[in-house]
């Protein structure tokens, strides 16, 4: 086939992959693709991560990203937000909404068309890599519909960031390349029996590839590095060539070096400022619980087509592990691809070098994700923050297919009248995975109750704004109840994210929501809550606060005996919004005077009991001291330190030592100064050689020293 022929070929083959998707789409998941323009798709709005998926989306749209890092100026008032605590390694990903965003700069319909895009691009990709495999151009079709519409990627959508799979299949190819006879980033010229750097266009194009796809998703790159891994491995075992072990290597420093560029601003953030033991801390326990179960992916998905197989899903999802990891659904196809996998890995010598080969990558991923398997084994003896390794069946499904392809396109490459054959056969597997893999529930039209909720938040916060010469003025809202970022449990009725209701409807108000858990932020905010109400709106009104906007879900009595207080205070009647929900309080600001709190720990473990008696900290601890007033002052602090293995230890306040000393296992040394604060943050420092350690058994904090018996005055 000449040039010309092949790209009518691809251009068809992509307009047919285009309409298909369309089609299903707005039949099977009855979208309607003028919704896009006005409602977020489905129930993303309901206050969980959906809600704020479309908040980072808004963050990007508005510009507000720096360093790789997503921050808004318009949260966490009268600070600035930022998520150095919470890491949001997605670089490209970002990259691609900000592209989007040349269309619209409404976050709903970017985030709407980010997350409808990824259909399209992953059954793209996984055709691209099927025709380059040579498989039948029909079957290739079908298969990369079937891999897009994994029952997987609809249960993604509040996870939006883990819908876009599309660089999975080009790694499984990349991985069959690495594997070949002919190490891939090499070549011998004519007459020479050195290998030299092959700097041909493919090559170009992999390392290109690669740069952009590291920094996707870092759940999708750890899987794919443990995959190289292997391969590295693999090809150490088989090929005992330092051309092949070198172009495995290069592979690999190209998975990871970019996203550990992506972490460079988290972890300079971690070094700076101490780490953030209330943010993000995960138990090695979880990837038990997150795992793939195996029963999973041959299992129907939820809510299935057929009355008996619903009936039988049922029965099974009654079970204690019933979570997240049961999105893994491959399909029946899918499922006969897996078997099949597990079938070569058992008669190797009976199938080809390709079948071979991803039938090992198959039964790896297996060994790494699933329930009690190596991941659970990396948790507890590595790091816990990778946990749910149920992720990795879009691995398994692109391998699956992969194969299912490979095998049904090489047989009907026998047959007689094979396209017309072909083209049937395709057409019929593509009907009957379709059926089998969409469930009765799987449907984007916007729920009823939220969209009504959207429209009612909507209008409200633009009733607010229009208040306020916001041309002239930061107006800063304070948000009620307080609720810090990121994480937190429901607070009454009121969900986790459902406070960024007012950044995500408005471009010029400035919201108290996103003070981040154990930061300075989070700290002033508890405090002001220890106060009275008469005390709060002084504060918040010397702070710059114009208003108070009360969710009323967030209060057992929805909110009637704040308001019924805050009637009395203010004098005035609050705006209330269409679905009754949220009500708004104006405030007067006298001042931008923000009294920060006394203290807060940095690097340090919640309290044990009561505040002040017991807590262990981590590396790098150290404890901020406040100092409000224009002048230095004197303040007492007395405490115990503790230690689980013998330590010596420096006390610093401000970089001047204050003590130096030894600390023994098991006991416990007294500490008390008369510090001089100057005006501002004073830092009081702990410097220790030794790191910290878990203690062992089921606790896998790292622990450094304790303190104990705090008072400061």
């Amino acid at each position: 086939m000449n040039i010309r022929n092949k790209d009518k070929e691809r251009f068809f083959s992509f307009t047919v992959l285009s309409i298909i998707v369309t089609i299903i789409l707005s039949s099977y998941y009855d979208l309607s693709f003028l919704q896009l323009l006005f409602y977020p798709i489905d129930d993303v709005y309901a206050p969980g991560d959906g809600r704020f998926s479309i908040a980072v989306v808004k963050m990007i749209i508005d510009g507000a990203w720096s360093s790789l890092v997503p921050f808004s100026p318009h949260l966490n008032a009268p600070f600035h937000f930022q998520m150095y605590d919470f890491p949001l390694p997605f670089f490209s990903n970002f990259v691609y909404i900000k592209f989007l965003s040349i269309f619209s700069s409404d976050s709903v319909v970017v985030f709407n068309l980010y997350y409808i895009s990824t259909y399209f691009l992953n059954a793209f990709t996984m055709f691209w890599v099927l025709r380059r495999l040579r498989v039948n151009v029909y079957l290739a079709i079908s298969i990369g519909i079937l891999f897009t519409f994994l029952p997987f990627h609809f249960y993604r959508l509040p996870h939006t960031f883990y819908s876009g799979y599309c660089f999975i299949p080009l790694w499984i190819y990349y991985l069959l390349l690495l594997t070949n006879k002919k190490p891939l980033f090499f070549k011998k010229k004519v007459g020479e029996s050195k290998y030299s750097f092959d700097w041909s266009k493919r090559n170009i194009i992999i390392i290109l590839v690669m740069l952009i796809s590291s920094t996707w998703n870092f759940y999708y790159t750890f899987f794919f590095t443990f995959l190289i891994g292997f391969t590295l491995l693999s090809n150490f075992v088989y090929r005992n060539s330092k051309y092949h072990i070198l172009s495995t290597l290069i592979f690999l420093s190209l998975a990871v070096a970019p996203l550990a560029g992506n972490m460079l601003p988290y972890k300079a953030y971690e070094i700076e400022n101490g780490k953030n033991y209330q943010v993000g801390q995960r138990d090695p326990m979880e990837a038990e619980i997150l795992g793939l179960k195996i029963a999973t992916l041959v299992f129907p998905v939820n809510d299935h087509r057929s009355s008996i197989l619903v009936q039988f899903k049922k029965s099974y999802t009654r079970g204690p592990l019933f979570n997240e990891s049961n999105a893994a659904t491959l399909g029946v196809i899918g499922a006969i691809g897996f078997l099949f996998l597990l079938l070569v890995v058992l008669a190797q010598r009976q199938f080809s070098k390709v079948l071979v080969r991803l039938s090992q990558y198959n039964f790896v991923a297996l060994l790494l994700s699933t329930v009690g398997g190596f991941g659970v084994v990396f948790a507890y003896v590595i790091t816990p923050q990778i946990r749910a390794f149920n992720r990795i069946s879009v691995f398994i499904a692109a391998i699956s297919f992969i194969v299912i392809a490979l095998v049904i396109s090489q047989s009907i490459s026998k047959w007689k009248n094979k396209g017309i054959l072909s083209l049937v056969l395709s057409v019929s597997i593509l009907f009957f995975a379709i059926w089998d893999m969409t469930s009765t529930h799987m449907e984007f039209r916007p729920d009823k109750q939220l969209q009504a909720e959207f429209i009612s938040d909507k209008k409200f916060i633009q009733q607010i704004e229009s208040k306020f010469d916001v041309s002239s003025q930061k107006i800063s809202i304070a948000q009620y109840p307080y609720l810090s970022f990121p994480e937190n449990p429901v607070i009454h009725k009121m969900g986790n994210y459902e406070q960024f209701q007012g950044y995500l409807h408005s471009d010029k108000l400035y919201w108290s929501f996103g003070a981040i858990k154990g930061r300075p932020a989070d700290i002033w905010w508890k405090g002001l809550n220890e106060k009275s109400i008469e005390e709060q709106i002084q504060t918040l009104q010397q702070a710059g606060f114009s208003g108070i906007m009360i969710n009323r879900n967030g209060y057992q009595d929805n909110a009637k005996g704040l308001e019924n207080k805050l009637i009395q205070l203010l004098g005035a009647k609050p705006m209330i919004s269409e679905n009754k929900i949220v009500s708004f309080f104006r405030l007067y600001p006298t001042s931008n005077e923000i009294r920060f709190s006394r203290i807060a720990f940095n690097s340090f473990y919640e309290w044990e009991g009561e505040p002040g008696k017991f807590r262990w900290a981590g590396d790098n601890a150290n404890i901020s001291l406040f100092n409000d007033q224009g002048s230095s002052k004197t303040n007492n602090i007395s405490f115990t330190l503790g230690t689980l293995r013998d330590r010596s230890m420096v006390i610093k306040l401000n970089e001047e030592v204050l003590e130096s000393f030894e600390i023994k296992r098991g006991e416990s040394t007294q500490h008390t100064f008369n510090l001089k604060l100057n005006p501002g943050q004073n830092i009081l420092k702990f410097e220790t050689m030794e790191p910290a350690r878990s203690p062992g058994g089921a606790d896998n904090r790292k622990l450094a020293f304790s303190v104990g018996e705090f008072v400061y005055d």
